[in-house]
């Protein structure tokens, strides 16, 4: 509710304030839009792989850790090779890379 003080008027005050606002818009004018951005550059060996992640215990991630340099291999192919066994173990074919 709208409390009426002295010596304003409220419909002289509202006819001033939509006076004010005819002619402008009640949006910010919009900034033209950016020019689309080229596709991020993706490593071939990336371009039929999507990101995984999943949390695991830092122990585990450490022995992981020492296992890649002990084999002296990526954890990336250790991930795949223990995928590989998931995936035989369950009857289904090996295709993680």
């Amino acid at each position: 509710m709208i409390k009426k003080r002295e010596g304003v008027d409220r419909e002289s005050l509202l006819g001033s304030l939509t006076s004010w606002g005819r002619g402008r818009s009640a949006l910010p004018p919009a900034d033209p839009a950016p020019p689309p951005s080229p596709p991020a550059y993706v490593t071939p060996s990336r371009r039929t792989k999507k990101t995984f992640t999943a949390w695991a215990d830092v122990d585990a991630l450490e022995q992981l850790k020492r296992l890649a340099a002990h084999k002296r291999t990526s954890q990336q192919k250790l991930i795949a090779a223990a995928f590989n066994l998931l995936f035989e173990k369950h009857g289904l074919l090996p295709i993680a890379t």
